[in-house]
């Protein structure tokens, strides 16, 4: 069953550790955290969005089923998560990344 995306939550019920001792975790030491700011919400946008990157690459799943798969209540609510990290829309993402391949 996918985990809700963006809530440090339902993350934290799914892996089995508290919201506060996720949140410490990704804060590894105060010195990562003055440089990098990533908190448990960070990590897990970018956890979700790389593997949104490898499903459209690697597979022929609709754009649709890929943001099911990651937990997102839509198409168009992947697709603006996806737009506003990595500026473009998914499909555009998958056809650049297949052309490079070719």
């Amino acid at each position: 069953m996918p985990v809700k995306v963006g809530r440090v939550e339902d993350c934290a019920g799914h892996v089995g550790p508290s919201v506060r001792n996720l949140t410490r975790a990704t804060r590894a030491t105060r010195a990562t955290r003055a440089a990098t700011g990533c908190g448990a919400k960070h990590f897990i946008d970018e956890r979700v969005l790389l593997e949104a990157g490898r499903l459209l690459v690697h597979t022929d799943l609709a754009t649709s089923a890929v943001g099911e798969r990651l937990g997102f209540p839509g198409a168009t609510v992947f697709t603006r998560f996806f737009r506003t990290r990595t500026g473009e829309i998914p499909a555009a993402f998958r056809a650049r990344y297949r052309n490079a391949r070719s």
